[in-house]
């Protein structure tokens, strides 16, 4: 029954599993270490890793504590099935860092954020990954630049040995 209300939430918890083991090994964690640090059974993470059980939002933010990676990127990498997005998060915490500033941003504006248009906001965060992409640029050139000095550095011919003087 292709219209069966099960089979997303079926795609949706392989597409879990496959992410949440990619990430553990990403970490070069075991399975005992992460259950550990959820503070869960081993056989319950294995079944989580496992993709089986309801969806558990409260398990992904334990799983994202324990094995250091980002919650929201995981979260989103399964509603949008891009699991390359849990990866790319996993050590920035890209999208915990945005709720985060957007959380603070609420709390000072309140009732008003209703009156802020989609437009102004896109606008923003493009100019604030604007700032990023000059921040990865700037970074790039500089470890290309010095990985050239220290080249030319490694290459340098050697200073002739000093002549003995009782050698002459």
């Amino acid at each position: 029954m292709d219209g069966s209300p099960l089979r997303p939430l079926a795609r949706q918890a392989r597409q879990l599993a496959h992410i949440v083991k990619t990430l553990r090994k990403e970490r070069r964690m075991t399975v005992a270490e992460v259950a550990e640090k959820m503070g869960v059974a081993p056989r319950t993470y294995q079944d989580f890793e496992a993709g089986k059980g309801e969806l558990d939002l409260y398990k992904i933010r334990l799983f994202a504590s324990a094995a250091r990676n980002d919650a929201i990127g995981n979260i989103l990498a399964v509603t949008f099935d891009d699991p390359e997005l849990a990866v790319q998060t996993m050590d920035n915490k890209l999208l915990s860092t945005f709720w985060i500033a957007f959380k603070e941003f609420r709390d000072r504006v309140g009732a008003r954020l209703t009156l802020v248009p989609p437009a102004l906001f896109l606008a923003a965060f493009r100019r604030a990954f604007e700032e990023v992409e000059a921040y990865l640029a700037k970074r790039t050139e500089s470890t290309e630049e010095w990985l050239e000095r220290a080249i030319a550095e490694a290459y340098r011919p050697s200073p002739p040995a000093p002549e003995d003087p009782g050698t002459s």
